[in-house]
């Protein structure tokens, strides 16, 4: 099966934010694709140490804050987290995100709260 549907349901529900990660083990283990809502926007601010995120705005509104860099986003736009910058985000967003290598919890460093 090379074509994956959105999953119903979702993986995760934490810090303002919920999302749905697409099974694609069987496929490749070298990068993952998920589903992130929020209806305010990301609780803290995170650096993830190891995975570069690349989010596209499927739909809604906001700003992304990387490494002290305030940039509005919309619907359509394209979002490049390199690993190692610290960054949150805020609105109301539905996006799709990229993490290559995949992403896992262990990886992540919460800075602070927002």
């Amino acid at each position: 099966m090379y074509v994956l549907s959105e999953p119903t349901k979702y993986t995760f529900n934490k810090v303002g934010i919920k999302g749905k990660i697409y099974p694609m083990n069987s496929l490749t283990d070298k990068t993952k694709f998920l589903i992130i809502e929020t209806d305010s926007g990301h609780e803290t601010e995170i650096k993830q140490k190891e995975s570069d995120f690349i989010y596209y705005i499927l739909e809604g509104h906001g700003y992304f804050q990387i490494e002290g860099h305030k940039e509005k986003c919309k619907k359509g736009d394209l979002i490049v987290i390199p690993a190692g910058n610290k960054f949150y985000y805020k609105g109301k967003l539905k996006m799709l995100l990229n993490s290559t290598p995949p992403w896992n919890e262990q990886q992540e460093e919460t800075i602070k709260k927002v």
